[in-house]
């Protein structure tokens, strides 16, 4: 009976039951930004200023956590359970923004990369529509290009040895199956020795963050070579998605051109089987 009376006699701790509370705010706050952002609901400047409160208010419930199992140890108080699941949550909202620390910390400060350094493709049109909130569009500098060169040497362009409609044709597949958006029309008319530049919406494929690409095909008569830039249009740091986006492009580049030439080779039906019969 005494056990009994004891158990019923327990404190609730405030400092647990805060940091429960807190630690679900801040996973629902968290997947509803994230989702609005994707789907267009949300400006990119309100979606950043968001996620740091949601890690503000991850971090509190941590802190109330700590405190819930203080309580717990020093005074016998009901904590333990909430406690432990504030501290799971608080640590999975956590979770992204120590990859994004540590991304920070290991790769460049860039925001801007391209695969060629001497002359990237030109971005005109994102430098005039970009606000004072983002990023300019700017030549680049010396230090940037030594910078990418250091940190991303396998970052580079590709050469098709194809004509230009077949290599227009390689890209478009990409470009489509990415979901980007051209700002200016697709060409359908090739010249020899000709130079085609698209400027391209390409939003992040998780979290649709805004990011503006330009597209460079050259002829260099035999073959055809393809250049790419991405331009992150908010913050100074990419966390190295850039890079990755640029190579993965130029993989499936590579991967259409090769699925698109095995369909257009004719093979003549074998006559052995003929030859045979008689």
């Amino acid at each position: 009976m005494s056990s009994i009376s004891l158990n019923h006699g327990r404190r609730v701790s405030p400092a647990a039951q805060w940091a429960r509370t807190l630690s679900s705010f801040a996973l629902v706050l968290a997947c509803t930004v994230a989702v609005g952002h994707r789907y267009g609901m949300v400006e990119t400047p309100a979606f950043f200023w968001v996620l740091a409160l949601v890690a503000a208010i991850a971090i509190l419930s941590l802190l109330c956590a700590m405190v819930g199992f203080r309580r717990l140890w020093t005074h016998g108080d009901k904590a333990g359970k909430a406690s432990f699941a504030a501290t799971l949550v608080g640590s999975f909202v956590l979770i992204p923004f120590v990859l994004a620390g540590y991304l920070a910390y290991t790769t460049p400060p860039l925001h801007d990369v391209s695969t060629d350094l001497v002359d990237p493709p030109p971005l005109r049109r994102a430098a005039l529509e970009r606000t004072a909130q983002m990023n300019a569009v700017t030549p680049y500098s010396a230090e940037m290009v030594a910078v990418q060169r250091e940190a991303y040497p396998d970052v580079t362009g590709r050469r098709l040895d194809a004509s230009m409609e077949r290599a227009v044709a390689a890209v478009q597949a990409v470009v489509a199956s990415y979901g980007w958006r051209a700002r200016t029309p697709w060409p359908t008319e090739f010249e020899t020795g000709s130079e085609i530049i698209l400027e391209l919406e390409a939003p992040s494929y998780i979290l649709g963050l805004p990011a503006d690409a330009s597209l460079r095909l050259t002829d260099e008569d035999e073959s055809i070579f393809v250049d790419l830039r991405m331009n992150s249009r908010y913050g100074r740091y990419d966390l190295g998605e850039n890079a990755r986006r640029i190579r993965r492009f130029m993989n499936d580049v590579d991967a259409e051109f090769a699925r698109q030439s095995l369909l257009i080779i004719d093979i003549p039906a074998s006559s052995d089987g003929e030859d045979t019969a008689q």
